[in-house]
């Protein structure tokens, strides 16, 4: 990588800091604070903590969040428009103690968080770039999984879900076919999950007749 943990987070909170201000959930990741210490970020004495990568605009982390008070949810999204709508979400409602938000992409996720902090990864719809030679930039492959691996608990899940065919099944594959992990459904995926927290985006797709790909994979 062509920049350091410290150019990368100075340079994506470059325009990011009147928006620290505006809520306490979310977090300016710099090096005064790394490796980043959830015990004491979240200040609650939840033993649990869930992590989504790309939190869109954070309805149904924000609703995750709501609804299981007993565990942690860290989410990051890099997109400062997203950050803004998520912000927007939380002022509106009393604090969410067990929810914290960070802008951060997923390029030094191994730099600043400890192995085995998370109990649950969790990546909704990301981005599948169709074309073929766009391929290279989908964020889910096979060297990406063992940064999953190394943030997960032993017996940590990692879930999955997208709306396209062809990336849901490579996913499926690369998962497979790596000693990481082990399916975690009796099935390779489901199209549906009973009692799920829907994205906002999950539900226009549905009601637009798209097949979803959910999958769950346990690690090893």
């Amino acid at each position: 990588m062509w920049l350091s943990v410290d150019e990368y987070y100075n340079k994506i909170n470059s325009d990011s800091r009147k928006y620290f201000e505006l809520n306490d959930r979310i977090l300016e990741i710099n090096s005064d604070i790394l490796p980043l210490d959830f015990g004491e970020l979240f200040e609650n004495p939840n033993k649990k903590i869930k992590f989504e990568i790309g939190f869109g605009n954070g309805d149904s982390l924000i609703k995750l969040a709501l609804k299981n008070p007993d565990i942690n949810y860290f989410g990051i999204d890099r997109k400062m428009d997203r950050i803004r709508i998520a912000l927007k979400k939380l002022n509106k409602i009393d604090k969410v103690k067990n929810l914290i938000i960070a802008r951060s992409g997923t390029e030094y996720l191994d730099k600043i968080i400890d192995p085995g902090a998370f109990d649950e990864i969790i990546m909704n719809f990301p981005d599948p770039w169709p074309k073929k030679r766009h391929h290279k930039n989908r964020t889910l492959n096979s060297e990406f999984i063992r940064v999953l691996h190394d943030l997960l608990k032993k017996g940590g899940m990692f879930r999955f879900a997208s709306d396209h065919e062809e990336y849901s099944l490579e996913i499926l594959d690369i998962f497979l076919k790596s000693a990481l992990f082990e399916n975690a459904y009796p099935e390779d995926y489901k199209n549906e999950v009973r009692d799920r927290i829907e994205t906002q985006f999950e539900r226009h797709k549905k009601k637009d007749g798209c097949k979803i790909y959910y999958m769950k994979f346990r690690k090893i």
